[in-house]
């Protein structure tokens, strides 16, 4: 097996538990494209959970692409499997991983425990993408392993300053970094993304059943309390209620375990006619294309990859002043932050946008232009080549005493 001495290039294998797919997908599939595009020798460690189901699992297989070429899967149907701990640890050895960079608390248990059992000698690093859970015992449970596996981490990357900040605990064995996501441009020029507006926004239309001639507002995530997408429900209500009408096309693209109560609730306001509830969409390309404003409404985030996505889109976003958000909009100048639940604030954006194509268009294109400069994703990975070589050089006692 190589180690870090003897691989001063080192060989990186993301590693991920997943049910469905998400932004924490996105950004390890990511990372590891835009880690190979620059010829280093980088891999996907997924474990597909098939508790999740058929269906999400076939939303994850979908939206990973074509990754047979970088990608090792694994499935497993266990909270917890040691069959599974050997396969993985083997396949790390053979392919002579030396950094095992994982993207959830899960990949890092399983991790450390490789390397408590003697079946991995490499480092580790995990990215801390958020992980904000509700009360109970499971919660507890999985704040506990990741507390755990923080302190025994080699290196902790948080997507914002903010989650590394409220998530880091005390005593913390290794080294520490804040690196904001990052993504790859559709376009080369924002100028061909706002020409082909109206036309994106007509194949849109034909799709949903959507009024054309309407601008078009999203809000993109998985349906779950994070996202509080009762916040948009009653922004759309109030809009309608005080313009008699609805002179926009509503969209809640995402599907989870929420779609039915939100349904319901848009039922009960009697709005449910007015947003139309999308479910999972793989090709995100043609909603982005099409859609002239992204809403966010939620309660905390890492930095999601919605709002880079949509800004790489040159949109516009009206978002909650949470997590990576801060880092990336600049508020007034390329889009609009707002105090977290502030239905006032966030109405206030919104009407901005709504009342002024030309505005829309101006920060659209300097969304655009900011993703560009500060976002893109060959940066990106050089901060993370970087913090590996900080990290290897630091765990060296650490790995030849294992070793």
């Amino acid at each position: 097996m190589n180690t870090t001495s003897q691989n001063p290039t080192p060989s990186v294998a993301h590693f991920s538990f997943s049910g469905d797919f998400g932004g924490r997908e996105k950004v390890a599939v990511g990372l590891c494209r835009s880690m190979r595009s620059m010829g280093l020798d980088c891999r996907l460690f997924m474990v597909v959970e098939t508790r999740a189901g058929e269906q999400r699992n076939g939303n994850l297989m979908r939206s990973l692409g074509d990754i047979e070429v970088f990608a090792e899967i694994f499935r497993t149907s266990s909270r917890f499997s040691f069959p599974l701990l050997r396969s993985v640890a083997n396949r790390l050895h053979e392919l002579h991983i030396s950094v095992v960079h994982c993207h959830c608390y899960k990949s890092l248990y399983y991790a450390e425990l490789m390397r408590m059992f003697g079946l991995y000698r490499g480092v580790v690093v995990y990215t801390l993408h958020g992980l904000i859970l509700p009360k109970g015992g499971m919660a507890a449970m999985i704040k506990s392993f990741q507390r755990m596996g923080l302190r025994l981490a080699d290196g902790v990357i948080g997507c914002s300053r903010e989650v590394l900040e409220s998530s880091l605990p005390p005593r913390c064995r290794g080294l520490s970094t804040a690196i904001i996501n990052a993504i790859e441009l559709p376009e080369p020029d924002p100028s061909a993304l706002l020409s082909g507006r109206d036309k994106a926004r007509e194949e849109l239309a034909a799709r949903f059943g959507l009024d054309p001639s309407l601008p078009v507002v999203i809000n993109v995530g998985r349906l779950c309390t994070q996202k509080n997408y009762p916040l948009y429900l009653e922004m759309i209500r109030r809009n309608i209620s005080e313009n008699g009408a609805a002179p926009v096309n509503y969209l809640l693209v995402g599907n989870g375990e929420l779609q039915a109560n939100l349904e319901d609730a848009a039922r009960r306001m009697g709005i449910r006619d007015n947003v139309v509830f999308t479910g999972f969409v793989s090709d995100m390309d043609a909603v982005y294309r099409g859609a002239d404003l992204l809403v966010q409404t939620s309660i905390w985030e890492g930095t999601p990859m919605c709002l880079l996505e949509a800004r790489s889109y040159a949109l516009p976003v009206v978002a909650p002043a949470v997590g990576g958000n801060v880092d990336v909009v600049r508020s007034g100048d390329d889009g609009v932050l707002y105090p977290v639940n502030d239905l006032s604030a966030l109405r206030e954006g919104f009407d901005m946008y709504m009342d002024d194509s030309l505005i829309r268009s101006r920060h659209g294109r300097r969304a655009y232009e900011r993703v560009q400069s500060d976002f893109g994703t060959g940066e990106w990975s050089r901060r993370h080549l970087q913090f590996y070589d900080e990290v290897i050089r630091d765990a060296q006692p650490f790995v030849e005493e294992a070793t």
